[in-house]
């Protein structure tokens, strides 16, 4: 299991509670972190993610933990989850668990928690479909989650870097916070549907 920290200038004393033999750290922030692997500081976290992804897809552990620099707004109690994962990872056999207090409802039309986003738009560019009008999901407030590599590999290589390039376009793009709504969505299993035979259910 690796556990992967979007860092900008929070100060990460937690991660020394971490094997830091499975720990990489990305850091945006102007203070250099010893052993961390700079990035620009762009797309907030998800380009941070989804470049690990596309840098390491033939390569990933049995499972990944995407965290913030500072995991405990969204999740105070993410020491316990993660003790959890760490005890049972040799057993585990989930595709994608939230890492978040909070996970919220939302609709390719409309998200309560952070009106006008373009998400039927990013939808189709990323996803290459037309989304059903009453298309509704669920995400984790905060973007800290952990999934199988299993799971990353239903889709291609491409597909993520597709995600940086969205995302390194500016510091904060708003394409950043639809695709934090849409980390179920990305890492949805795949189903057998009357359409396609090998599709992935959104």
């Amino acid at each position: 299991m690796k556990f992967v920290i979007a860092r900008y200038h929070e100060t990460l004393w937690w991660t020394k509670f971490l094997p830091q033999t499975d720990l990489i750290i990305y850091n945006k922030g102007r203070t250099p972190i010893p052993g961390s692997i700079p990035l620009p500081n762009v797309g907030r976290e998800g380009h941070t993610y989804f470049t690990y992804i596309y840098d390491n897809y033939d390569k990933l552990d049995n499972y990944t933990v995407f965290l913030q620099g500072d995991p405990f707004d969204h999740s105070p109690f993410i020491f316990r989850q993660l003790l959890f994962y760490l005890m049972k990872e040799k057993v585990m056999s989930f595709d994608f668990h939230f890492l978040s207090q909070s996970v919220l409802p939302c609709n390719i039309n409309h998200c309560r928690y952070h009106k006008n986003l373009p998400m039927r738009a990013v939808y189709e560019h990323l996803f290459e479909k037309t989304p059903v009008k009453t298309l509704q999901f669920e995400f984790g407030s905060g973007a800290q989650f952990i999934v199988s590599r299993e799971q990353i590999r239903r889709r291609p290589r491409e597909f993520y870097l597709k995600i940086v390039k969205m995302l390194e376009t500016s510091t904060n793009p708003v394409e950043g916070f639809v695709v934090e709504r849409f980390h179920g969505l990305i890492f949805a299993p795949r189903t057998r549907t009357t359409e396609n035979n090998d599709s992935l259910l959104f």
